[in-house]
């Protein structure tokens, strides 16, 4: 039997089990962590499953922010004030420690140092990436939009470098291979999945006929 949930049976759930579902209801998304730094100069990591590629040329990844509450964003925050971040992929070694910077932590306490991660410098960039990470991407901070309906906060940044620790990790098209990297998937707010290449399709060219037989077999 179907599970129907209306839009006001929806807003009666348990905060708890709606926030799971409507998090978990657009399905597996990859789990990062944003690395920061301050202004004075505490590194911060949280663990993010928001962002969103917004375009190739130029490149343009985009990640959500909660509205702010009675406690600081200090993601949010080291973003705008230094204009620099980076998106490191969770993978499988470091699930764990990863999901632990999600702890309120106080603003001067690192979570690298707290979750036993460590940091990553690049030359001419300041924000820190995740060392342990396979893939990582340092990023340039151009604007943030705020959503009205709910205040969450879209912040958008031009991606500055990419960081690939293997080679197998990137496929001869230039797509990411996820299963050669372990990165992590995250469904809801803790359940975390393997992800693994199910299969390859071609490429759906509009100007050649379309034929069912080769698509849709």
């Amino acid at each position: 039997m179907d599970i129907h949930y209306k839009s006001e049976q929806i807003k009666g759930l348990d905060r708890f089990y709606r926030a799971n579902l409507i998090n978990s209801i657009i399905g597996i998304k990859q789990a990062n962590l944003i690395a920061t730094i301050s202004s004075q100069n505490t590194t911060n990591l949280a663990i993010f499953s928001s962002g969103i590629h917004l375009g190739s040329n130029p490149a343009l990844i985009g990640i959500f922010s909660r509205p702010r509450t009675a406690y600081p964003k200090q993601t949010m925050e080291n973003i705008l004030l230094n204009k620099q971040f980076t998106i490191n992929h969770v993978n499988a070694d470091i699930l764990k420690r990863s999901h632990a910077t999600s702890y309120k932590f106080d603003e001067f306490i690192s979570e690298f140092s707290e979750c036993n991660l460590n940091e990553r410098y690049i030359e001419n960039f300041d924000a820190p990436f995740v060392n342990e990470a396979e893939i990582s991407i340092g990023l340039e901070y151009l604007n943030d939009y705020k959503i009205v309906e709910n205040g969450v906060v879209m912040i958008v940044g031009e991606v500055q470098h990419i960081i690939i620790k293997d080679s197998d990790h990137i496929q001869e098209n230039g797509e990411i291979n996820f299963q050669s990297s372990q990165s992590v998937g995250v469904s809801g707010n803790n359940t975390y999945y393997k992800l693994k290449n199910h299969r390859t399709l071609n490429h759906v060219v509009s100007s050649i006929k379309f034929d069912p037989d080769k698509l849709l077999d």
